[in-house]
């Protein structure tokens, strides 16, 4: 009876200690691949920097026709570094860009667009 309350006790503690070491290594799986697709967005966000700035000294394209063009470069560089590509991260990313580059770069058109005054 002493024997089985033993192996019972031993049991126990080796399947927690277990069900433990199993989910540290399922979150370490997951937290690397995490961090994987984080730098490969972060070297795509950088890659495209070069395409937006070419893309806005296009005249008489649309925002749209250029960030298409700057979507197709990105695909190409993501292409060629095997990288996966995200098409709908990259656009957000292409989108945060353009937006911080028109309000560090601030144009009296674009405020006109902003403006409190140009509302009313």
């Amino acid at each position: 009876m002493k024997e089985i309350e033993i192996i019972l006790s031993m049991a126990g503690t080796i399947a927690g200690l277990l069900i433990t070491v199993l989910t540290f290594i399922v979150k370490f799986i997951k937290s690397t691949k995490a961090k994987r697709a984080m730098e490969q967005i972060v070297k795509i966000g950088n890659a495209i920097i070069p395409y937006i700035e070419q893309a806005e000294k296009f005249t008489g394209y649309s925002g749209a026709e250029k960030k298409e063009y700057v979507m197709t470069k990105a695909t190409q560089f993501a292409v060629e570094k095997k990288i996966p590509f995200n098409r709908v991260l990259v656009s957000e990313k292409i989108e945060e860009l353009v937006s911080l580059t028109k309000r560090v770069n601030k144009r009296e058109k674009d405020a006109a667009l902003i403006s409190p005054a140009a509302i009313d």
